[in-house]
């Protein structure tokens, strides 16, 4: 459980502003201005916007601090070392008064409308808990790499979360949520080094329905120091046990078809990205698994002498 839980739920539930706009922010002088312009030309008047820094050791802090106009509600917090990114977006959750919250990653950026379709959109329904929208991936030479919406088909209503026990289709700086809901939940879970957020939006999602807008209103950028590359092996022993614990406590509401699909597309889908990241013989048990519960039998068989084969080859490689 969030150890900040106690101190979210403390705080006083008064919304002085429409949106309250969360910027974690690590070693970001180089592009914090950037994501805060494509904040500024949403063009909402009441809103505010937060930046934590968290224990940088670049001058993330200074710029971020020259970037304030008198005009705005802008806040610059400062971590006091470096706690991680939910650590950072709970400090900024605790000091924010806006009735939603909308999380953006200071290497990312908005573009113009994204936030006023947003809060249309969850002011439509007010079963709605989280509200989405479409994104474009970013290579660091500015190249559009690929269209969020492809690979992670994204699902609404009152199931989604059944999806989202699967794959993540909700990248974190496309999120509108209501802040007295994130208060009530405890913020993002401070233990989870990885998939933090994904975690969040399970939690949400239980609680309502998710909309997903089908306008690309993001630019997030690929990184080769991304957290998810460094983290490749934690997400086999973080996400991993995170989404099976969600799916024990489900467990109830969801049919024996269900939780063998939902199990065998999460062993199938580690088994590629341990295999695509090189990590050829972990991504055998994996693949074995998802065969067992009958996801892509066939070619999650063939994956597995695939791996033996480019196991061998690398050794081979390294020897000479």
């Amino acid at each position: 459980m969030n150890n900040s839980t106690h101190s979210l739920a403390a705080e006083g539930e008064e919304n002085v502003y429409e949106v309250s706009v969360i910027i974690p922010a690590f070693n970001a002088a180089q592009t914090i201005a950037r994501a805060i312009e494509s904040v500024r030309i949403q063009n909402m008047d009441a809103m505010e916007i937060i930046v934590i820094d968290d224990g940088s050791a670049d001058d993330t802090y200074e710029v971020a601090k020259s970037l304030v106009r008198p005009t705005e509600i802008f806040h610059v917090l400062k971590m006091p070392k470096n706690g991680g990114v939910s650590a950072a977006r709970n400090m900024g959750i605790r000091h924010a008064k806006g009735k939603f919250l909308a999380f953006l990653d200071a290497d990312d950026i908005w573009l113009p409308g994204k936030l006023k379709q947003q809060v249309a959109a969850i002011k439509q329904d007010p079963l709605i808990t989280l509200v989405s929208c479409n994104s474009k991936l970013i290579s660091e030479a500015g190249e559009h790499l690929k269209e969020g919406h492809v690979n992670r088909p994204p699902v609404e209503g009152d199931e989604a979360w059944k999806t989202l026990l699967i794959y993540n289709f909700l990248p974190t700086p496309t999120v509108l949520t209501y802040r007295k809901l994130v208060l009530q939940l405890g913020g993002f879970d401070e233990s989870l080094a990885v998939g933090e957020d994904l975690d969040l939006w399970i939690r949400l999602a239980m609680l309502g329905k998710i909309r997903v807008l089908k306008d690309i209103l993001i630019n997030y950028y690929d990184s080769t120091d991304s957290l998810m590359k460094r983290h490749l092996w934690q997400t086999q022993t973080i996400v991993q046990p995170m989404l099976e614990r969600h799916l024990v406590t489900q467990y109830s509401k969801l049919s024996s078809s269900e939780v063998r699909h939902i199990r065998g597309t999460q062993s199938f889908q580690m088994g590629c990205n341990l295999f695509f990241a090189g990590a050829f013989l972990p991504s055998i048990p994996p693949f074995i698994k998802a065969a067992y519960f009958g996801i892509r039998p066939i070619k999650s068989a063939t994956y597995i002498p695939r791996a033996l084969l480019m196991e061998g080859l690398s050794r081979f490689k390294r020897q000479r």
